[in-house]
């Protein structure tokens, strides 16, 4: 028998709760000791093959080690990213996506980004079940990076509900070719989320993943208000 076999052997019949010793250098030498102690002594054993056996328990067990320190160091990683991550509360984001949350009857801005100029933008939203609410016609932009308000009210001027919306944007340049868009989330962190196993910023009830964050600015006085 090989020496890994001996080894899976141990560690398959010691991850029982009854039996948590663990098999170790010194029981394998003791093995290679017993081994030597009744061995044929016209017929003994190639003492090469032990120290091939014995370098082979060692690359095992320094395996093993390896192993286990990564996983402490991945359990201590995400505790430390998830304690900075509370450093973001109060801080305005900005980060990838299509959101934006009405609270109190006030809406956070569309923020998005245009590749090009364009002579029409037009903004579609739509509530948390996929129905269309309204949209916005923002006329023409520059290139870069734009801001858009929205009253939080539908095609009908009544009040929408508090929750969260997604937006879609359409913009076409004098040529009447599509431009292509990037849309972004922007908002105050108001708190953190870890339950799901990956840390997520909440902007009102938004959950923004926080890889998905480009930027991070201080919040002005007139975002609290």
């Amino acid at each position: 028998m090989s020496v890994s076999e001996v080894y899976s052997q141990a560690s398959t019949s010691t991850s029982s709760d009854e039996d948590e010793t663990v098999m170790g250098k010194d029981d394998f030498l003791t093995l290679l000791v017993a081994q030597l102690q009744n061995q044929d002594p016209l017929n003994p054993s190639d003492s090469t093959e032990f120290t091939a056996q014995l370098a082979q328990f060692s690359s095992l067990e320094q395996l093993q080690n390896i192993n286990d320190a990564l996983s402490d160091f991945e359990v201590y990683q995400s505790t430390l990213n998830n304690i900075q991550a509370s450093n973001f509360i109060g801080k305005t984001i900005t980060a990838s996506g299509d959101t934006l949350t009405v609270e109190d009857g006030v809406a956070n801005d569309i923020a998005f980004e245009l590749e090009e100029s364009s002579t029409s933008v037009y903004i579609q939203i739509y509530d948390a079940s996929g129905t269309y609410v309204g949209d916005i016609d923002a006329g023409a932009m520059a290139a870069g990076q734009q801001t858009v308000s929205w009253d939080a009210t539908d095609d009908n001027g009544t009040a929408v509900d508090d929750g969260v919306y997604t937006y879609s944007i359409m913009a076409v340049d004098a040529d009447g070719n599509s431009v292509t868009t990037t849309s972004y989330v922007t908002g105050m962190v108001t708190g953190i989320d870890y339950e799901s196993g990956e840390t997520l910023l909440l902007i009102g009830d938004q959950e923004v993943a926080i890889s998905s964050m480009i930027r991070v600015e201080e919040t002005s006085t007139d975002d609290n208000v």
